[in-house]
């Protein structure tokens, strides 16, 4: 779990205890009356300029074949799970899972047949698990565990175990036997896993640095990103990665690639003013966003598509989700008489900018990682 999700996490598992049991959700059509969220009503009134300033930087890499045509943006239901907080349910495709009493309801991923997400034993402690399509689940792992993260191949889980207040350990589960299969040795200070792709598990540890290790050799790899500032966007199936970082005092999104004599940057875009951004890159690693201008940036190109939303697009937590390499989901503000906010959630198309909307009063609803 990266610190975004972590943040979100503990924000939605707050927001869920307010719901009664007996209130009513939305399918793709929602009810008239919506439960708002007062963290994004209070980031409705912070107005942020920003002023562009873009380096696009030349790929040395051979370039991508070129990208198939994408089908046009329609007005059918997520591709990917999703939450809707006042029905206290997850939804994926056709299944509709109630989230049982004591799991938390933020899920990171298909898996096994269900859907990772953690069980909550005390409060402020976690233990990873797969939510099944039956209601039931499974835990994993030790409890007092969390940061869970899936292989490229899904078959085992990275997660962070805490021996101590202070100390713990980075652990590797077999998800289909439930052994343990791999560990960092034990210190103090707990790194932030940041994702798992071809190379290994990416962890920031802190003064330490970034890091990649290969749970199946053991060995820890430094990597070195000029400005590196704690956020990152790893896709499990792409090579390329793209990491938040400060360049000559802004903002910057780096999109770069793990090589035998460090990271190479093959993209690096930067705006003026900005907060921080949590970067959001596409599943093939072709496309990242800066969410705070609704923007895509080709990597390969350098090409930059302005998103066609009337609303401020969610820059914070819940972030952007791809459904595959051209679509995205977003969740953007809409500020209603009062100042009160409502959430609307759209499907865009990356490569032409155009936007379709999904769901127009879409609060309490979160979409999650396929």
């Amino acid at each position: 779990m990266t610190d975004t999700e972590t943040r979100l996490r503990d924000y939605l598992h707050t927001q869920a205890a307010t719901v009664p049991d007996n209130a009513q959700g939305p399918g793709l059509e929602p009810p008239e009356r919506r439960r708002h969220w007062p963290v994004l009503a209070a980031a409705a009134a912070i107005v942020v300029v920003v002023v562009l300033a873009a380096s696009l930087l030349t790929r040395g890499d051979r370039p991508d074949p070129a990208r198939r045509p994408a089908p046009p943006v329609s007005g059918a239901a997520p591709q990917v799970p999703y939450t809707v907080y006042e029905e206290n349910a997850l939804h994926d495709g056709k299944q509709k899972v109630r989230i049982p009493k004591g799991v938390d309801g933020f899920f990171f991923g298909r898996v096994d047949g269900g859907w990772l997400g953690s069980l909550m034993p005390k409060p402020g402690q976690f233990q990873p698990l797969i939510l099944r399509p039956n209601g039931t689940y499974r835990a994993l792992g030790p409890d007092r565990s969390d940061g869970q993260t899936l292989s490229p191949d899904r078959k085992q889980l990275a997660m962070y175990h805490y021996l101590s207040n202070t100390r713990g350990q980075v652990i590797v589960i077999d998800v289909q036997s439930g052994r343990q299969v791999a560990q960092l040795p034990a210190e103090a200070g707990r790194p932030t896993i940041l994702g798992w792709n071809q190379d290994g598990l990416w962890m920031d540890r802190g003064k330490a640095g970034l890091v990649v290790w290969q749970p199946a050799s053991g060995q820890q790899r430094p990597v070195s990103i000029a400005g590196f500032d704690g956020s990152a966007a790893i896709p499990a199936a792409a090579g390329t990665v793209v990491v938040s970082a400060k360049v000559d005092g802004k903002q910057c999104l780096k999109a770069g690639a793990l090589r035998d004599d460090g990271f190479k940057v093959l993209r690096e875009y930067c705006a003026e003013g900005s907060a921080h951004l949590y970067p959001v890159l596409s599943p093939d690693g072709r496309t990242m966003i800066q969410s705070a201008r609704a923007e895509a940036i080709d990597i390969n190109t350098g090409q930059v598509t302005k998103l066609k939303l009337k609303d401020r697009m969610i820059d914070t937590l819940p972030l952007p989700v791809f459904e595959n390499g051209t679509q995205l989901l977003t969740l953007t503000e809409t500020v209603a008489a009062g100042g009160i906010v409502h959430n609307q959630l759209f499907r865009c198309d990356v490569t032409s900018g155009e936007c379709k909307l999904l769901v127009e009063k879409a609060d309490g609803w979160t979409i999650h990682e396929p």
